[in-house]
Order: structure tokens, then C-alpha cells, then sequence
């Protein structure tokens, strides 16, 4: 594939390559923001992220050089801060889905809003959660009055969030998009149909871009949904293996590494 067209990029494990005590508090060095900043005079730049529509988000976009980005594995689409497409699961299916959560004792946020929209089992649950455990409200205060972009589930164990990916893919087969994150320890769900590969599609046809002529750089299953669909899916060094194993390229060097500014540096800006 000769330079691409157009260029997705994952945040968290790809961009966001700074120090961070969490992963949600890193930002880019200065180094990403500076290669990137000069590679979007030539080809854009956007980001996809599994992250939400939120002034943060938009802060970090714009520390490189955009305003657009692709939010909630493709659950929002915002073009220069605005929100131009949204996808939200029907009552009934986040009901269904809530259901099962309760079954399974996860954990669960909504929409990153981890102060309004986070359910556990009950206040020892809590104690466990860690991300949203200040907040986090008990199963019975669920009312599903809200409209839902994206659920981040998660358990105290890994296995049993694995085996839930998989049961779940088919038992919302057609409702809902299940995808595992982060080393495969948490589930993003998403509307059916709703991922960061059909965004992708999507953004690039409004623009006139064959889909074909765009790449994506990710680290984890929920970038899975852009094989096959875009021209090229670039899988980082810190990727997952599942990822690594259907990528059509690894970086040479690690997110902490800031590889993929170097890899930009190497490739689109000689």
C-alpha cells in the first residue's frame, strides 16, 4: 500500500504515549504531538477511540491538530466539535443487557460516565471496582432512562469476561457489537453494526475516500472490527496477540515507546 489517504488512530495503548499513574490520565508527549501535528498538513489524522465524547477527549484531539474524532467505538462521530452521527442501543436490548450484567455480578460503566452511570452488585462490589468505585451505584438504582452509547463491563475475573465475550457475541447476535479491550480484561458493547471499522467506512465515504486507501493503528480486539474493512490495519508492539495475529503489520516499537510517531516519522514523512 502506497501513503494512505487517511489515517485512524487509537488513543489509549497506540497514541497516548506520556506518563500516567492510570491509563485515562496519560496524555501524548510533546514528540507525538509535534510529528503528528506536521503529518495532518498532509494526510488526516483522525482518532477512533473507545473513549467518549467529552471535553477531554476533545482537548486530547486537539493537541493533535483536530478537532474530529471517532468516540465510543464508533457509537459518536464528531467532525471539528461537533457531534455529526449517533448510534444508542434500543430500550429493550440495554435492558436485556443490564439483565445479564446483574446475572453475571460485572461491573459495569455507561457512557464513561462513571458519576451517573455506574452499577455494581452491591457496596462491597464497590469497594473492588476501582474505576468509578467513588460513585457507583447498586444494581436496584438501574432505571434505563438514558440513552446507551457504550457499556464498559468488567469482572474480577479475566477468564469469566472472556467467556462472557464469547457468549454474549451470540446470544445479542444482530442487537449488539461485543468487543473485548485493554489485555482482554474488558468488554465494550455497542450497538450491532456499531464499531470503529464501520465508522471508519462511513467517515471515509462522506469524505470521498475509498475505504480501501485508509489504515488504522490499534492495540486491542475492539480495533479487530477494522480488518478487511479499511485498506490496513497496523497493530502496535504492545498489542494484543489476537490482534497481532490478523494485523497486516506490527510496529517495530511499543506505544510507551512512542511508536507510533516514530513509525509516522519512518514511513509518511520522509
Amino acid at each position: 500500500m502506497k501513503k494512505p489517504k487517511i489515517i485512524f488512530i487509537d488513543l489509549d495503548g497506540t497514541t497516548l504515549d506520556g506518563p500516567g499513574e492510570k491509563f485515562w490520565l496519560k496524555e501524548p508527549t510533546e514528540y507525538t504531538k509535534k510529528i503528528i501535528n506536521k503529518l495532518q498538513k498532509e494526510i488526516p489524522v483522525v482518532i477512533s477511540t473507545g473513549r467518549g465524547v467529552s471535553d477531554k477527549t476533545l482537548n486530547i484531539a486537539r493537541k493533535l491538530g483536530t478537532e474530529t474524532y471517532i468516540a465510543w467505538n464508533g457509537a459518536q462521530t464528531v467532525e471539528n466539535g461537533v457531534v455529526v452521527a449517533k448510534h444508542f442501543m434500543e430500550k429493550s436490548i440495554a435492558q436485556e443487557l443490564f439483565d445479564e450484567i446483574q446475572k453475571n455480578k460485572c461491573f459495569v460503566v455507561y457512557n464513561s460516565n462513571s458519576k451517573d452511570y455506574a452499577f455494581v452488585k452491591n457496596w462491597f462490589y464497590r469497594f473492588l471496582m476501582g474505576f468509578g468505585k467513588k460513585t457507583a451505584k447498586k444494581y436496584s438504582d438501574y432505571k434505563n432512562d438514558f440513552d446507551v452509547y457504550k457499556a464498559l463491563i468488567w469482572s474480577l475475573s479475566k477468564n469469566k469476561i472472556k467467556k462472557l465475550a464469547e457468549k454474549w457475541s451470540k446470544q445479542f447476535e444482530g442487537k449488539l457489537e461485543v468487543s473485548l479491550s485493554g489485555s482482554n480484561n474488558v468488554l465494550e458493547i455497542t450497538k450491532a453494526n456499531v464499531s470503529k471499522g464501520d465508522a471508519e467506512v462511513a467517515f471515509c465515504i462522506s469524505k470521498g475516500i475509498d475505504p480501501m486507501d485508509a489504515v488504522h493503528f490499534g492495540d486491542s480486539m475492539n480495533d479487530a472490527s477494522t480488518k478487511g474493512k479499511i485498506g490496513k490495519l497496523i497493530a502496535m508492539a504492545n498489542s494484543v496477540d489476537e490482534l497481532k495475529a490478523i494485523a497486516d503489520e506490527v510496529t517495530e516499537h511499543s506505544c510507551n515507546n512512542s511508536g507510533l510517531a516514530r513509525y509516522f516519522e519512518k514511513h509518511y514523512l520522509k
